[in-house]
C-alpha cells in the first residue's frame, strides 16, 4: 500500500497549491489542475519558490496558487489570471521579513514574469503575487490597489521605487 503524498514539493502541500480552497470547498468546486498546469507549477516551485524559501530562511504562507476557471470566477480574478495555468503563486510573509521585504527580494535577485505589490498601503502590500513563465519571463512590476466603490483591483506601474528616490533627493 503507497502512502498518499500530502507535499507538492519541499515546502509547499497540496492543500495550499490546489486543494485548500475555503471557497472552493464551500461552492464545492473540484480544483484539481489538469497536468499542463500542473507542470508549470513544478517549475515555478522548483526554479522561483524554493530558492526564494531557503534564502528566507523561514515559512512563506501560500494563499493562492492554482485556480481552475470555476473558482477563479467565484474569486472575481481575471479572466487571464495567470493562476489559471499555474504560472502564478500570491505569498505571504509568516516569520521575521514583511510583505514588503519579499516583494523587493524578488525583484531585485530573481526572475519572474510578473510581480504585483497587492493592496496593503505604500510601505507593505497586503500579500505578493509572482509568476513564473519559463524561457518567457518579461519582468513586469505592477501595483494593484481598489479605487472607493469599485470592487475590482486596477493597477498601475511600480513606481514606490522612485519615490523612495526621490524623497531621498529633497
Amino acid at each position: 500500500m503507497t502512502k498518499k503524498s500530502t507535499s507538492f514539493s519541499k515546502h509547499i502541500s497540496i492543500k495550499e497549491a490546489y486543494s485548500g480552497s475555503n471557497t472552493a470547498k464551500k461552492h464545492k468546486i473540484d480544483n484539481k489542475p489538469p497536468r499542463y498546469a500542473m507542470e508549470n507549477m513544478k517549475i515555478l516551485a522548483e526554479e522561483l519558490f524554493e530558492p526564494l524559501r531557503e534564502e528566507i530562511g523561514h515559512p512563506i504562507r501560500v494563499s493562492s496558487f492554482f485556480r481552475g476557471k470555476e473558482l477563479n470566477a467565484a474569486l472575481k480574478g481575471a479572466e487571464n489570471s495567470q493562476h489559471l495555468t499555474g504560472h502564478a503563486i500570491d505569498l505571504i510573509s509568516s516569520g521575521k521579513m514583511t510583505n514588503a521585504d519579499i516583494f523587493y527580494l524578488i525583484k531585485n535577485n530573481y526572475d519572474y514574469d510578473k510581480l504585483i505589490w497587492e493592496m496593503g498601503d505604500d510601505k507593505n502590500p497586503d500579500w505578493v503575487h509572482v509568476s513564473y513563465v519559463k524561457g518567457a519571463n518579461r519582468k513586469l512590476v505592477y501595483q494593484a490597489y481598489r479605487q472607493p466603490g469599485k470592487g475590482f483591483s486596477t493597477y498601475k506601474w511600480f513606481d514606490l521605487d522612485n519615490k523612495d528616490e526621490q524623497e531621498k533627493e529633497v
